[in-house]
């Protein structure tokens, strides 16, 4: 019997009704209330740190570059050539000296990788079987030259009517794009302070289709005197030209653009092809401080200066708080926006005297 009873006991309790309950409406609402505190917190930590890692993609993206152009220099004796001018795109036929129209991107590609992208329409002799390769490459972004901070690998609409590419071999026109690549980085032309204001590349001439045509007396009746830079019109500058120093002189450097325009197309400074010569596109100087992009503004208003052709050609970048600049010893450091101007300008110029200024 005292079994039985123990036994029924145990069951009896055991079917004891639980004692625990749900959540209040207002506790539901505090722990809501936590969560969000808590991902206000969190939000500003993750948009930091993807910042910083797009940040050491672009300064990566830097390096690679600056290490091409350095192995540039040992293969051919002088850094990448800044090419004739924006409507000019490289001709793989033309070397790598002075006799080349496209810019240093141009150049550049078979120190990065991208041989093949540079050698489209090697050796043709047709001009439309030239022109239909050029094409191709305009049409092809490269990852290296391309911040993820700022915009996508894609092709951006190029809406100009009055513009076309050209090499220098005759009637090689490729078909007038609606779209083509672009790079978030230029190279150094120089200072940008008289005598070495910014100034375009020549346009394209049928006189200028025969190279006895395209003399350095040409260039500089035109274009004024060569920049005092490390990468310009037609440029072939050897490391012992660096006079400064390579570990204090800007080689390359992240530039400013208009976000806005840049998806338009209608950006100055942002509005040709990857592969062009001597542009804004291109290159940049150093008359005025670097600046971070901010929309429907240029930063040259800032200089005192009539210089209409030098609009869009300041150092800058989508990065808050500075920008990456790439020297020619192949270092990379970041420029702050509040650099001054005496500083900034002494660091692109390749033989102003200031060394390590």
């Amino acid at each position: 019997m005292r079994l039985l009873h123990q036994s029924t006991t145990i069951g009896h309790r055991g079917r004891q009704p639980s004692l625990r309950r749900g959540l209040t409406l207002v506790e539901v609402l505090v722990v809501i209330s936590i969560i969000g505190v808590l991902i206000g917190f969190l939000l500003p930590a993750v948009q930091i740190a993807r910042e910083a890692a797009r940040r050491s993609a672009c300064q990566s993206n830097l390096r690679q570059l600056a290490l091409g152009s350095l192995q540039h220099e040992h293969a051919h004796g002088y850094l990448p050539s800044g090419g004739w001018g924006g409507w000019w795109v490289g001709d793989p036929d033309r070397g790598f000296d002075q006799k080349q129209t496209g810019g240093w991107v141009f150049n550049l590609l078979p120190f990065i990788e991208q041989t093949p992208l540079h050698d489209l329409g090697m050796g043709l002799q047709d001009a439309q079987s030239k022109a239909d390769q050029i094409a191709i490459r305009l049409a092809t972004p490269v990852p290296t030259l391309t911040c993820v901070s700022r915009r996508a690998l894609r092709l951006w609409p190029y809406p100009k009517t009055n513009s076309f590419y050209v090499t220098a071999v005759p009637d090689t026109i490729p078909r007038r794009p609606t779209t083509v690549a672009r790079g978030d980085y230029a190279g150094n032309m120089g200072s940008g302070v008289p005598p070495y204001n910014y100034r375009s590349g020549l346009s394209p001439q049928p006189a200028l289709l025969v190279d006895q045509m395209a003399t350095e007396a040409l260039w500089t009746a035109t274009c004024g005197p060569s920049p005092d830079g490390t990468i310009f019109r037609r440029s072939r500058i050897r490391l012992r030209d660096i006079t400064d120093g390579t570990t204090c002189t800007y080689l390359l450097g992240e530039k400013y653009i208009d976000p806005v325009k840049m998806n338009d197309g209608t950006d100055e400074g942002d509005d040709q092809s990857l592969y062009s010569g001597h542009d804004r596109d291109s290159l940049r100087v150093g008359c005025v401080a670097p600046y971070q992009d901010v929309a429907n503004f240029d930063p040259y208003s800032l200089y005192p200066s009539s210089d209409t052709d030098a609009k869009a050609i300041v150092f800058g970048s989508a990065h808050p708080g500075s920008c990456g600049m790439a020297m020619v010893d192949g270092s990379v450091r970041t420029t702050d926006y509040g650099i001054t101007a005496a500083v900034h300008q002494s660091l692109a110029s390749r033989n102003d005297g200031q060394v390590g200024r």
